[in-house]
């Protein structure tokens, strides 16, 4: 028998071959056989270690990809978050601003109607101003008018007056 384990000896298989070969080392006195079964017991274990290490990392792997992915979900989530707080406040400002528009035309026409009306009033003041001005023209032309007669009356009856009185 050969000195070095075979290379399919892992397992519970493996370890109870080994061990089968060093209790029969033992009973025949053949420390060689005795060795190799030990020998391949410790190879089974070995290798059931590196089997449960391999379960272990793949497990570990795993769970690290699935780790990665929901870090990568979750800056995602913030991404969208943070782009959908960014959307919800471009809304707000430009609601603000059309408000803010809306609002400054209102006070626009507001003034613009306050001083058309304005001028309206000074418009019909100024016609009432006017009217009272022709009719104060017209009542003083008409008084002036009352007085030359007045005075043409008053010289005819001077004149009468003095034709009659020959001095």
């Amino acid at each position: 028998m050969s000195d070095t384990p075979t290379p399919d000896t892992g397992g519970p298989l493996g370890k109870l071959k080994g061990k089968a070969k060093e209790v029969a080392g033992s009973v025949l006195g053949d420390e060689s056989l005795e060795t190799q079964g030990k020998l391949e017991q410790s190879a089974a274990e070995k290798s059931n270690e590196a089997r449960k290490e391999a379960v272990e990392a793949e497990h570990a792997e795993a769970q690290a990809e699935v780790e990665g992915e929901l870090q990568a979900n979750e800056v995602e989530a913030q991404r969208v978050k943070a782009e959908r707080a960014e959307a919800e406040q471009a809304a707000r400002i430009e609601q603000e601003k059309e408000r803010a528009e809306a609002q400054a035309e209102i006070s626009a026409s507001q003034r613009e109607a306050q001083v058309e009306q304005q001028a309206e009033r000074e418009r019909e003041s100024a016609l009432r101003e006017s009217a009272d001005a022709v009719g104060d023209r017209l009542e003083a032309e008409e008084e002036a008018a009352r007085l030359e007669a007045q005075a043409d009356a008053a010289r005819s009856t001077a004149k009468i007056l003095d034709s009659d009185n020959p001095s």
